[in-house]
Protein backbone atom coordinates (compact mmCIF):
# COMPACT_ATOMS: atom_id res chain seq x y z
CA UNK A 1 0.00 0.00 0.00
CA UNK A 2 2.82 2.25 0.79
CA UNK A 3 4.53 1.83 -2.46
CA UNK A 4 1.43 2.16 -4.17
CA UNK A 5 1.17 5.55 -2.44
CA UNK A 6 4.46 6.73 -2.89
CA UNK A 7 4.18 5.99 -6.50
CA UNK A 8 0.76 7.67 -7.03
CA UNK A 9 2.48 10.76 -5.16
CA UNK A 10 5.90 10.57 -7.28
CA UNK A 11 3.63 10.52 -10.44
CA UNK A 12 1.68 13.25 -9.46
CA UNK A 13 5.06 15.55 -8.58
CA UNK A 14 5.86 14.46 -11.80
CA UNK A 15 2.93 15.78 -14.04
CA UNK A 16 3.10 18.97 -11.84
CA UNK A 17 6.81 19.82 -12.97
CA UNK A 18 5.59 18.97 -16.80
CA UNK A 19 3.34 20.90 -16.56
CA UNK A 20 5.11 23.72 -15.06
CA UNK A 21 7.79 23.33 -17.26
CA UNK A 22 5.07 23.44 -20.47
CA UNK A 23 3.57 26.17 -18.94
CA UNK A 24 6.91 28.10 -18.82
CA UNK A 25 8.01 27.36 -22.17
CA UNK A 26 4.56 28.61 -23.32
CA UNK A 27 4.41 31.60 -21.56
CA UNK A 28 7.50 32.89 -21.17
CA UNK A 29 7.95 34.06 -24.85
CA UNK A 30 4.48 35.92 -24.45
CA UNK A 31 5.99 37.42 -21.03
CA UNK A 32 8.71 38.65 -22.88
CA UNK A 33 7.44 40.44 -25.62
CA UNK A 34 5.07 42.12 -23.19
CA UNK A 35 7.42 43.72 -21.06
CA UNK A 36 9.76 44.29 -23.99
CA UNK A 37 6.98 46.52 -25.24
CA UNK A 38 7.14 48.66 -22.25
CA UNK A 39 11.14 49.07 -22.84
CA UNK A 40 12.97 52.23 -24.23
CA UNK A 41 14.89 51.16 -27.20
CA UNK A 42 18.38 51.63 -24.89
CA UNK A 43 16.83 48.79 -22.70
CA UNK A 44 16.27 46.37 -25.14
CA UNK A 45 19.49 44.97 -26.62
CA UNK A 46 21.60 45.11 -23.50
CA UNK A 47 24.64 42.90 -22.13
CA UNK A 48 22.32 41.42 -19.18
CA UNK A 49 18.64 41.12 -19.73
CA UNK A 50 16.23 42.88 -17.87
CA UNK A 51 12.96 40.94 -16.93
CA UNK A 52 10.87 43.97 -15.62
CA UNK A 53 11.39 47.24 -17.40
CA UNK A 54 12.91 49.69 -15.05
CA UNK A 55 12.10 52.75 -17.20
CA UNK A 56 8.59 51.91 -18.54
CA UNK A 57 7.53 53.84 -21.26
CA UNK A 58 4.72 53.72 -23.96
CA UNK A 59 6.43 55.33 -26.84
CA UNK A 60 6.48 51.83 -28.51
CA UNK A 61 2.86 51.91 -28.81
CA UNK A 62 2.66 55.59 -29.32
CA UNK A 63 4.75 55.02 -32.30
CA UNK A 64 2.97 52.36 -34.12
CA UNK A 65 -0.24 54.39 -33.05
CA UNK A 66 1.21 57.39 -35.39
CA UNK A 67 3.47 56.32 -37.50
CA UNK A 68 2.06 53.37 -39.18
CA UNK A 69 -0.49 51.98 -40.89
CA UNK A 70 -1.21 49.56 -37.52
CA UNK A 71 -4.41 51.19 -37.26
CA UNK A 72 -5.64 50.06 -40.69
CA UNK A 73 -4.44 46.86 -40.23
CA UNK A 74 -6.32 46.18 -37.15
CA UNK A 75 -9.12 47.52 -38.03
CA UNK A 76 -9.10 45.15 -41.75
CA UNK A 77 -8.87 41.97 -39.29
CA UNK A 78 -11.44 42.91 -36.99
CA UNK A 79 -13.99 43.73 -39.45
CA UNK A 80 -13.33 40.68 -41.41
CA UNK A 81 -12.75 38.02 -38.92
CA UNK A 82 -16.17 39.78 -37.36
CA UNK A 83 -18.03 38.94 -40.45
CA UNK A 84 -16.49 35.72 -40.95
CA UNK A 85 -17.36 34.29 -37.90
CA UNK A 86 -21.34 35.60 -38.32
CA UNK A 87 -21.35 34.49 -41.67
CA UNK A 88 -19.87 30.57 -40.56
CA UNK A 89 -22.05 30.62 -37.11
CA UNK A 90 -25.11 31.33 -39.12
CA UNK A 91 -24.68 28.94 -42.09
CA UNK A 92 -22.95 26.27 -40.09
CA UNK A 93 -25.81 26.01 -37.44
CA UNK A 94 -28.73 25.83 -40.14
CA UNK A 95 -26.81 23.13 -42.13
CA UNK A 96 -25.76 20.70 -39.04
CA UNK A 97 -29.61 21.27 -38.05
CA UNK A 98 -30.78 19.93 -41.35
CA UNK A 99 -28.27 16.85 -41.96
CA UNK A 100 -29.35 16.43 -38.35
CA UNK A 101 -32.91 16.73 -38.23
CA UNK A 102 -34.29 15.31 -41.78
CA UNK A 103 -33.69 12.55 -43.71
CA UNK A 104 -31.34 14.08 -46.18
CA UNK A 105 -30.40 11.91 -49.31
CA UNK A 106 -26.46 11.21 -49.24
CA UNK A 107 -25.95 12.41 -45.50
CA UNK A 108 -23.15 10.32 -45.21
CA UNK A 109 -21.68 11.26 -48.36
CA UNK A 110 -21.97 14.53 -47.39
CA UNK A 111 -20.82 13.84 -44.04
CA UNK A 112 -17.34 12.48 -45.20
CA UNK A 113 -16.89 15.23 -47.82
CA UNK A 114 -17.21 17.60 -44.74
CA UNK A 115 -14.40 15.44 -42.91
CA UNK A 116 -12.09 15.46 -46.22
CA UNK A 117 -12.44 19.06 -46.76
CA UNK A 118 -11.04 19.54 -43.14
CA UNK A 119 -8.22 17.34 -43.68
CA UNK A 120 -7.14 19.10 -46.61
CA UNK A 121 -4.20 21.54 -46.21
CA UNK A 122 -4.96 25.35 -47.10
CA UNK A 123 -2.05 26.11 -49.42
CA UNK A 124 -3.76 23.83 -51.70
CA UNK A 125 -6.00 25.93 -52.88
CA UNK A 126 -4.42 29.36 -52.72
CA UNK A 127 -2.93 29.15 -55.99
CA UNK A 128 -6.69 28.52 -57.75
CA UNK A 129 -7.80 30.63 -55.42
CA UNK A 130 -5.85 33.23 -56.57
CA UNK A 131 -6.45 32.57 -60.37
CA UNK A 132 -10.21 32.48 -59.85
CA UNK A 133 -10.20 35.86 -57.68
CA UNK A 134 -8.03 37.79 -60.47
CA UNK A 135 -10.85 37.17 -63.02
CA UNK A 136 -13.47 37.69 -60.87
CA UNK A 137 -11.82 41.09 -59.46
CA UNK A 138 -11.72 40.12 -55.97
CA UNK A 139 -7.90 40.66 -55.44
CA UNK A 140 -7.78 43.77 -52.50
CA UNK A 141 -11.04 43.04 -51.40
CA UNK A 142 -12.45 42.21 -48.02
CA UNK A 143 -15.31 40.42 -49.05
CA UNK A 144 -12.68 38.10 -51.04
CA UNK A 145 -11.09 37.95 -48.19
CA UNK A 146 -14.55 37.48 -46.19
CA UNK A 147 -15.44 34.85 -48.75
CA UNK A 148 -11.71 32.67 -48.85
CA UNK A 149 -12.00 32.32 -45.09
CA UNK A 150 -15.67 31.55 -44.99
CA UNK A 151 -14.87 28.30 -47.57
CA UNK A 152 -12.57 27.01 -45.50
CA UNK A 153 -14.07 27.60 -42.22
CA UNK A 154 -17.55 26.40 -42.82
CA UNK A 155 -16.58 22.34 -43.10
CA UNK A 156 -14.92 22.67 -39.40
CA UNK A 157 -17.63 24.46 -38.12
CA UNK A 158 -19.93 22.34 -39.40
CA UNK A 159 -18.44 18.87 -38.30
CA UNK A 160 -18.32 20.67 -34.74
CA UNK A 161 -22.29 21.84 -34.89
CA UNK A 162 -23.20 18.29 -36.23
CA UNK A 163 -21.81 16.49 -33.19
CA UNK A 164 -23.53 19.19 -30.79
CA UNK A 165 -26.87 18.70 -32.44
CA UNK A 166 -26.32 14.92 -32.62
CA UNK A 167 -26.25 15.05 -28.26
CA UNK A 168 -30.16 16.40 -28.56
CA UNK A 169 -32.38 13.36 -27.76
CA UNK A 170 -34.80 12.55 -30.72
CA UNK A 171 -37.62 12.46 -28.19
CA UNK A 172 -37.55 16.63 -27.52
CA UNK A 173 -37.96 17.00 -30.95
CA UNK A 174 -40.95 14.62 -31.18
CA UNK A 175 -42.37 16.06 -28.34
CA UNK A 176 -42.30 19.46 -29.85
CA UNK A 177 -43.75 18.36 -33.02
CA UNK A 178 -46.67 17.05 -31.48
CA UNK A 179 -47.51 20.29 -29.15
CA UNK A 180 -47.49 21.76 -33.17
CA UNK A 181 -44.29 23.35 -32.86
CA UNK A 182 -42.85 24.19 -36.76
CA UNK A 183 -39.50 23.37 -37.61
CA UNK A 184 -37.86 26.75 -38.04
CA UNK A 185 -39.51 26.94 -34.02
CA UNK A 186 -38.17 23.66 -33.36
CA UNK A 187 -34.25 25.22 -34.47
CA UNK A 188 -34.73 28.77 -33.19
CA UNK A 189 -36.03 27.79 -29.77
CA UNK A 190 -34.97 24.68 -29.08
CA UNK A 191 -32.02 23.70 -30.38
CA UNK A 192 -29.93 26.52 -30.81
CA UNK A 193 -30.27 27.29 -27.37
CA UNK A 194 -29.42 23.72 -26.08
CA UNK A 195 -26.11 24.00 -28.45
CA UNK A 196 -25.26 27.37 -27.01
CA UNK A 197 -22.14 25.99 -25.34
CA UNK A 198 -21.38 24.80 -29.54
CA UNK A 199 -21.83 28.72 -30.91
CA UNK A 200 -19.19 29.44 -28.54
CA UNK A 201 -16.77 27.27 -29.42
CA UNK A 202 -17.66 27.38 -33.39
CA UNK A 203 -17.28 31.72 -33.21
CA UNK A 204 -14.24 31.54 -31.28
CA UNK A 205 -12.41 29.18 -33.66
CA UNK A 206 -14.02 30.99 -36.66
CA UNK A 207 -12.86 34.58 -34.97
CA UNK A 208 -9.03 33.31 -34.25
CA UNK A 209 -8.93 31.31 -36.82
CA UNK A 210 -9.29 34.61 -39.44
CA UNK A 211 -7.58 36.57 -36.85
CA UNK A 212 -4.51 34.59 -37.48
CA UNK A 213 -4.68 33.49 -41.04
CA UNK A 214 -1.76 34.62 -43.14
CA UNK A 215 -0.92 32.89 -45.95
CA UNK A 216 -4.63 33.36 -48.07
CA UNK A 217 -4.29 37.04 -47.09
CA UNK A 218 -0.80 36.86 -48.26
CA UNK A 219 -1.71 35.96 -51.53
CA UNK A 220 -5.14 38.08 -51.88
CA UNK A 221 -3.72 41.61 -50.69
CA UNK A 222 -1.66 43.73 -51.90
CA UNK A 223 -2.45 47.30 -50.95
CA UNK A 224 -1.63 48.41 -47.33
CA UNK A 225 -5.26 49.75 -47.05
CA UNK A 226 -6.99 46.17 -47.67
CA UNK A 227 -4.49 44.03 -45.48
CA UNK A 228 -4.76 42.41 -42.59
CA UNK A 229 -2.70 42.88 -39.16
CA UNK A 230 -0.28 39.51 -39.90
CA UNK A 231 0.85 40.69 -43.14
CA UNK A 232 0.48 44.27 -41.96
CA UNK A 233 3.24 42.99 -39.50
CA UNK A 234 5.22 41.32 -41.94
CA UNK A 235 5.41 44.24 -44.11
CA UNK A 236 6.46 46.58 -41.46
CA UNK A 237 9.24 44.35 -40.58
CA UNK A 238 10.20 44.10 -44.13
CA UNK A 239 10.09 48.06 -44.48
CA UNK A 240 12.31 48.70 -41.55
CA UNK A 241 16.13 48.89 -42.08
CA UNK A 242 17.17 47.60 -38.28
CA UNK A 243 14.19 45.62 -36.74
CA UNK A 244 12.37 47.83 -34.44
CA UNK A 245 12.10 45.09 -31.34
CA UNK A 246 10.04 47.58 -29.07
CA UNK A 247 7.60 48.68 -31.74
CA UNK A 248 7.13 45.03 -33.01
CA UNK A 249 6.76 44.09 -29.33
CA UNK A 250 3.53 46.14 -28.95
CA UNK A 251 2.21 45.22 -31.95
CA UNK A 252 2.78 41.80 -31.22
CA UNK A 253 1.29 42.41 -27.59
CA UNK A 254 -1.77 44.30 -29.16
CA UNK A 255 -2.69 41.60 -31.96
CA UNK A 256 -2.95 38.92 -29.30
CA UNK A 257 -5.36 40.79 -26.74
CA UNK A 258 -8.27 39.72 -28.76
CA UNK A 259 -7.84 36.12 -28.53
CA UNK A 260 -6.60 36.47 -25.03
CA UNK A 261 -9.89 38.50 -24.51
CA UNK A 262 -11.94 35.83 -26.36
CA UNK A 263 -10.29 32.48 -24.56
CA UNK A 264 -10.82 34.36 -21.13
CA UNK A 265 -14.14 35.35 -21.01
CA UNK A 266 -15.72 32.31 -22.64
CA UNK A 267 -13.06 29.68 -21.38
CA UNK A 268 -16.06 28.14 -19.11
CA UNK A 269 -18.08 27.58 -22.41
CA UNK A 270 -15.33 26.45 -24.20
CA UNK A 271 -14.70 24.09 -21.78
CA UNK A 272 -18.48 22.69 -21.48
CA UNK A 273 -18.57 22.56 -24.96
CA UNK A 274 -15.92 20.27 -25.73
CA UNK A 275 -16.97 18.20 -22.84
CA UNK A 276 -20.22 18.29 -24.35
CA UNK A 277 -19.19 16.38 -27.29
CA UNK A 278 -17.83 18.77 -29.57
CA UNK A 279 -15.21 16.83 -30.46
CA UNK A 280 -16.68 13.38 -31.00
CA UNK A 281 -15.31 11.30 -33.69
Amino acid sequence: MKSKKRSGHAGRVGMFIGLLVAAVFFLFPIYWAITMSFKKKGDILVTIPQFFPIRPTLENYVEIMQRSSFPTFAGNSIVVSLVTTLICVIIAAMAGYGLTRFSVSGRSQISTGIYIIRMVPGLVYTVPLYMIYQQIHLIDNRWGLILAYCTFSLPMSIWLFLSFYEEIPKEIYESASIDGCSDYRMFISIALPLVLSGVSVVAILCFIGAWNEFSLALTLTFRDAYKTLPIGINSMIQRERDTPFGSMAAVGTMAMLPAIILSLTMQKYIVKGFTAGAVKG
